[in-house]
């Protein structure tokens, strides 16, 4: 559908990659990408599409040297554990997996076979993100101590069709409560904690507020007598959940996705040298702020310690194509990598660790808070 149409146009923006496949159980949307990668001057791609599991035969059939995976959660595992045995890279939407289980399949998966597999998280690419990591790099923001980041929007009703009809993604509200969409609020503050590279997460606690908002929507807008009004909504409206590194660092990640607010992913980053504030894009370093223990604008330190990669690809409009810049340098790195036959920047490892946290936020939020590692 759109999201995966989306990855493929950023795909195209790179002159050397050769769309030679689209698999889709929607005619519609397979026709429309055909046409697409037609426009920029290619062959048609071969479509298929006969049933939910024509991608096997599309890896069967095809000599691929990557695929891209935009589908529902349930199917990630699967698909990707099928890439990874055909010897083709896998960069797949997030999260990887909702369950402990799914998370060891791929990591044996990708173990045996050698072949490497990517989650496309675009949050760990903001520019914000990757500036501070720049910073890190040159030793000029010391040693992050703490990390506050969130996945917080108003989405009230967007995972509710116009009959009242659930999405998987609404679907999952009804049985889950916990923090069950992680991976876009920690990806930056894992990777610049080096989670995975000198550090790893320890445990978490989690907490969840009271589940109200989603009900009221439903029953705002399709009134008592709607089956709809009918469903029990049961993650909360807010998730807390704070994670512990083995090194001594610490996490709070905030799910907040049923208030009545603007979106806001905080990126908040706490070193023993200073403090970046996403949310205000202001900035204080000990030592090279101008005045002590106050913030400063943020835009004088984009412009002298830009990340390279935000450097180099700056030319490139990709304005109004997911979240722009971020989006495509997740699927330019993912790509670059399969085509050198290299390690990929963001490692089954990392896709595990983030996506996790759902299922231990489950378990911590239904055992009071208690520990879950």
């Amino acid at each position: 559908g759109s999201r995966g149409t989306v990855l493929m146009r950023l795909a195209l923006q790179l002159d050397w990659v050769q769309v030679t496949a689209i698999c889709d159980i929607s005619e519609r949307n397979l026709g429309r990408a055909q046409r697409l990668v037609e426009r920029r001057g290619q062959e048609k791609p071969v479509g298929y599409g006969k049933n939910e599991e024509d991608y096997k035969r599309m890896l069967e059939s095809e000599e691929l040297d990557a695929v891209i995976i935009g589908t529902p959660w349930k199917w990630h595992v699967p698909m990707c554990t099928a890439a990874m045995e055909a010897g083709v890279y896998a960069g797949v939407e997030v999260p990887v997996s909702q369950d402990i289980d799914g998370c060891w399949q791929l990591v044996e998966t990708c173990e045996k076979t050698g072949t490497p597999m990517m989650m496309l998280e675009n949050y760990a690419y903001f520019r914000s993100a990757m500036m501070v990591m720049n910073l890190l790099d040159l030793g000029l923001f010391g040693e992050l101590l703490h990390c506050a980041v969130g996945y917080q929007k108003d989405e009230r009703g967007v995972r509710i069709g116009p009959n009242g009809e659930l999405s998987f993604y609404g679907e999952i509200k009804t049985r889950l409560d916990g923090n069950i969409y992680p991976t876009h609020a920690i990806g930056p503050a894992a990777w610049a904690m080096n989670i995975n590279r000198g550090d790893r997460f320890d445990y978490l606690v989690s907490v969840s507020s009271r589940s109200t908002q989603e009900e009221k929507f439903v029953l705002e807008k399709f009134g008592p007598d709607h089956p709809a009004a009918k469903i029990d909504f049961v993650t909360g409206d807010i998730n807390t959940s704070i994670i512990r590194t083995a090194n001594g660092g610490t996490v709070t990640v905030y799910y907040d996705t049923e208030s009545p607010r603007p979106w806001d992913p905080l990126l908040r980053f706490q070193s023993d040298k200073g403090l970046f504030m996403g949310s205000m894009d202001k900035i204080y370093i000990d030592g090279i702020s101008k005045v002590r223990r106050a913030y400063e604008d943020a835009g004088p330190y984009y412009e002298k310690y830009d990340h390279p990669l935000w450097k180099k690809w700056s030319h490139l409009d990709v304005a109004g194509l997911g979240r722009g810049m971020s989006d495509f340098l997740c699927v330019q790195q993912f790509l670059e990598a399969a085509r050198r036959k290299a390690p990929v920047p963001l490692n089954v490892y990392d896709a595990v660790d983030w996506s996790a946290i759902t299922p231990l936020s489950i378990e911590s939020v239904a055992n009071g808070s208690a520990p879950a590692k």
